[in-house]
């Protein structure tokens, strides 16, 4: 009789350490369990934070680079020489300038826009250049689908490329510098003829940088840039889709 009661009483004391066990083993997955969110939350944080960061310096980047007082005061020069020159050019280019002015000041105030109010103000920036230059600057707009038009891009993406091309290269008359902006599929294109004036590409790499780092926080695509020596062209996405959260 004595050995049963000592065999229930090993018994029940293997189940109370079993318990034990069960509820201690438990016990640690949930503390590893709160462990493992807990990290996932924090590095989620941490990389929402880095988000914000980039967005903010993306965008004080953007602001920084809208209008350059080079442009102004090459603006304001280009202004008084065409009037000496003809008054008639002179009030025209003053009536581009005041477009290129008025549609900069209303685009600041969205990250993006259509591609038609962007190819807009890129070719009113274009046409007071053209006045500037004359014949030794070419530039062409190329739109496969006219639907396209309605759909997003960045703003100031098109217009600072085409101010680039025209401030890191050399041309004249006879040696024109040609620009073209083209629809290719649900990408749109700049390029342009290249003739480079001394090597100095930090405000290109920054430019550029800032429409990089704005595309892929906007659309999550990166730009396309080609450069085969005689050509320069930099490529990035049309937003298509109608949906898109912005």
């Amino acid at each position: 009789m004595a050995h049963v009661e000592w065999s229930v009483y090993n018994i029940e004391l293997i189940m109370t350490f079993l318990m034990e066990a069960i509820f201690i083993s438990t016990l640690v997955l949930l503390l590893q369990d709160f462990a493992i969110l807990r990290l996932a939350k924090t590095q989620a944080e941490i990389e929402n934070s880095r988000l914000q960061l980039r967005t903010a310096q993306a965008e004080n980047l953007l602001l920084k680079q809208q209008i350059h007082p080079h442009f102004l005061f090459n603006s304001l020069n280009t202004l008084k020489a065409l009037y000496k020159k003809d008054l008639a050019l002179g009030e025209h280019y003053l009536i581009q300038l005041a477009g290129f002015l008025r549609a900069a000041v209303t685009l600041n105030d969205s990250m993006v826009t259509t591609l038609e109010e962007e190819l807009d103000f890129c070719q009113n920036y274009l046409e007071m250049q053209k006045m500037r230059f004359a014949e030794a600057l070419e530039w062409d707009i190329k739109i496969n689908n006219p639907e396209i038009l309605k759909f997003s891009i960045p703003t100031f993406s098109l217009q600072p490329l085409a101010e680039n091309a025209i401030k890191h290269n050399r041309f004249t008359k006879q040696h024109p510098l040609r620009i073209t902006i083209e629809q290719k599929g649900s990408y749109i294109s700049v390029s342009n003829t290249m003739n480079l004036k001394e090597p100095n590409e930090t405000s290109l790499k920054s430019g550029l940088a800032n429409l990089a780092e704005r595309c892929l926080i906007w659309s999550g695509n990166e730009i396309i840039i080609n450069n085969d020596g005689t050509t320069f062209s930099v490529s990035f996405k049309i937003n298509t889709d109608e949906n898109h959260n912005y």
